[in-house]
């Protein structure tokens, strides 16, 4: 049938299911189950699996190894979207009993098949097509049916695999929940990163307690994590991640428990999201007096401030996501190094192991790679990019979630341009793919922040001219071409009011929620939070004093 090769791992993904599943094992003992020779080698790896020597993944790997190159023959099944992605813990226990010749080879055989219809073991079909070959035979056209195989492209995701060591399925209130979500060409084949994920947290009532937006993998993984910021998200919650490539979209949830805070002397704040974020202006003239940039971390429990008087990234610590008036300064990141003097903006990836900065002297953007994620500290630049030829002024800075679009804000041409990214999150790789992409002059003179939704069908800019907040939307997410004014927001003016708030806007940003967002402004160097009563909605927002 085919040559044995030497495998190097085990074929027992199965024999866990034995015990749940009886009615699969109805062939007599002694029935040959399809054309079926298990090497001699397979329960030496069976028992090597079973006492941890081996990762579940090998053992997975060799299963699919075997069916493929037919030493195992066996009918794949249709399987649905959802499928599961994890090998029960009991199946370890029957793999030793197998190694061990304490079951038979047909009731192995049988538990393969099981996994196989549970999605735990998956083998590619080949779909057949006919078609016609027609030849000259004499005078005659003689035509034949000829049959063609074309293998069915497929893609997987799993949520939370036994690589993932800090994932669990519970955490405590005022710790972190860690998730890590994969992508693979076919099932568990090689990692992809073209794959659009969409994550978020619901509660077990389906009521959407955090949105992390479309995000994108990295090597073919993507990890996180959340802070739980209060007893709001007590007891059960499901992360719901949907992912789309080629045409077939699959979604996975993972639920996870949260428990009330371990008793540790002083105990822990419950502060949320909403309430310790809505606070008063908050001063960060103590770092810079000309503030220019604003980030946080993807968990946001990091600050980034940047600007034109200290030449430097700021990086700070907060107790609780967005939390700004429990800052505590970290470190600085000096610019000066690399020539950048008064950056106008500053951005992250997703995982915190790449830093951009934004130079409006010059028109260039910096990249810099961090060897710890979201430290400062540990930036090495990396490469850059001229923008000169679209704006002289560039003011504002933001990439896709995927790192395969960069836009610039620019006050020169008060536009915005956009740029595809070759490789992604490598600037020197960025093209403009049209300019001026939008043009804002319309609406105000002197750009300074911009932002956009997790799903990038709104965006958002922060005048100076006229101390407003502009709203758009996208009709095709990320491609500010497609954009059309909606609303705007005063930023300096209470409604009905006195014009005393934060005159010198510099940057803008929303929490994943829509319904906080931040304004840091150099007339009072300081970071003023509004409410937004509908979310992503500026005409809706108000201004926390």
């Amino acid at each position: 049938m085919f040559k044995m090769r030497p495998l190097f791992f085990s074929v027992l993904v199965i024999l866990a299911l034995i015990p749940l599943v009886p009615d699969i094992l109805s062939d007599p003992p002694n029935q040959p189950l399809g054309d079926f020779v298990i090497p001699t080698w397979v329960k030496s790896t069976a028992g090597w699996w079973s006492d941890d020597k081996i990762p579940d993944s090998s053992f997975i790997e060799t299963i699919e190894f075997l069916i493929k190159d037919e030493m195992i023959t066996v009918e794949i099944p249709d399987l649905d979207s959802e499928v599961s992605n994890e090998i029960p813990t009991w199946v370890k226990s029957t793999a030793g009993w197998w190694s061990d010749d304490k079951i038979p080879d047909v009731t192995f055989v049988a538990s393969i098949r099981y996994l196989m219809s549970q999605g735990i073991i998956h083998v590619e079909r080949e779909q057949v097509e006919e078609s016609e070959k027609c030849t000259f035979k004499g005078f005659e056209v003689v035509c034949s049916s000829e049959k063609h195989t074309e293998e069915i492209k497929e893609f997987d995701i799993v949520v939370n695999s036994h690589s993932c060591t800090p994932c669990t399925s519970w955490t405590y209130v005022g710790k972190e929940y860690h998730f890590q979500i994969e992508t693979f060409d076919g099932f568990r084949g090689n990692p992809i990163d073209d794959v659009i994920i969409t994550a978020k947290i619901i509660s077990k009532d389906g009521e959407l307690r955090y949105d992390f937006g479309t995000i994108s993998t990295e090597d073919g993984i993507y990890l996180n994590s959340i802070t739980i910021p209060n007893m709001d998200w007590y007891a059960d919650n499901i992360l719901s991640v949907t992912a789309e490539h080629n045409g077939i979209e699959k979604t996975i949830e993972k639920e996870f428990e949260v428990f009330k805070g371990k008793s540790s002397g002083s105990g822990i704040t419950e502060v949320g999201v909403g309430g310790c974020a809505h606070v008063s202006p908050v001063k960060i003239d103590t770092w810079e007096t000309g503030p220019q940039g604003l980030w946080f971390s993807s968990n946001g429990m990091k600050m980034f401030v940047t600007g034109y008087n200290g030449d430097d990234v700021n990086e700070f610590t907060l107790t609780a996501p967005y939390c700004i008036a429990t800052k505590s300064f970290v470190s600085a990141f000096e610019l000066s190094a690399q020539g950048i003097g008064a950056p106008t903006d500053l951005a992250f990836n997703p995982w915190g192991d790449k830093m951009y900065v934004l130079q409006a002297s010059n028109s260039e953007i910096y990249e810099y790679k961090l060897s710890t994620r979201w430290t400062v500290s540990s930036a090495s630049y990396v490469d850059s990019f001229d923008l000169l030829t679209e704006d002289f002024q560039p003011r504002g800075l933001e990439f896709t979630p995927t790192g395969d679009r960069m836009f610039i804000l620019g006050s020169g041409g008060d536009e915005i341009n956009q740029y595809d990214l070759s490789v992604r999150w490598d600037v020197s790789t960025a093209s403009a793919s049209c300019h001026p992409c939008f043009e804002v002059d319309s609406q105000d003179n002197e750009l300074e922040g911009l932002a956009f939704n997790t799903t990038g069908d709104k965006m958002f800019i922060q005048g100076y001219g006229n101390d407003k907040v502009y709203e758009y939307v996208l009709s095709v997410r990320w491609d500010v071409s497609t954009a059309s004014f909606v609303d705007s927001f005063d930023y300096h003016c209470v409604p009905g009011g006195a014009c005393n708030i934060e005159g010198g806007g510099r940057d803008v940003w929303f929490d994943p929620t829509g319904k906080t967002m931040f304004l840091i402004g150099d007339s009072g160097d300081d970071i003023n939070v509004y409410k937004l009563s509908v979310a992503w909605d500026v005409s809706t927002a108000s201004h926390v004093s």
